[in-house]
């Protein structure tokens, strides 16, 4: 697959506030790289007790980052997207099936502000 829609960053979010105080975050940058988007599929979402919902805004592939995982956000750059900013609800580290590539797969959900 390549790996050509734009440009996406990962950022952690850091407490940076002191022992006690209230929590203020800042997000630090993990990772910067080409995307490519992936096909998905969305279905309402009905919630019921015992079953936790996940939504999918997005998903894209990028080369394998195994330090990604679910609540970091994520800023997708390209044409037709500008500086959206999404958090992970899944991370799937793996082997792409076409060139053999270490790759990571994320499913997103936009955070509204």
């Amino acid at each position: 697959m390549l790996l050509d829609s734009g440009i996406c960053t990962v950022y952690r979010k850091r407490n940076t506030a002191p022992p006690g105080g209230k929590p203020s975050f800042e997000n630090v940058q993990i990772h910067r790289g080409w995307y490519g988007e992936l096909s998905f599929e969305t279905t309402p979402m009905r919630p019921t007790e015992k079953r936790e919902e996940v939504r999918t805004d997005a998903r894209v592939r990028i080369l394998q980052n195994r330090n990604i995982a679910n609540h970091d956000r994520v800023e997708l750059l390209s044409n037709l997207n500008v500086g959206t900013v999404y958090e992970v609800t899944r991370a799937y580290h793996g082997r792409d099936d076409e060139s053999g590539e270490l790759i990571t797969d994320l499913s997103l959900e936009v955070v509204t502000p």
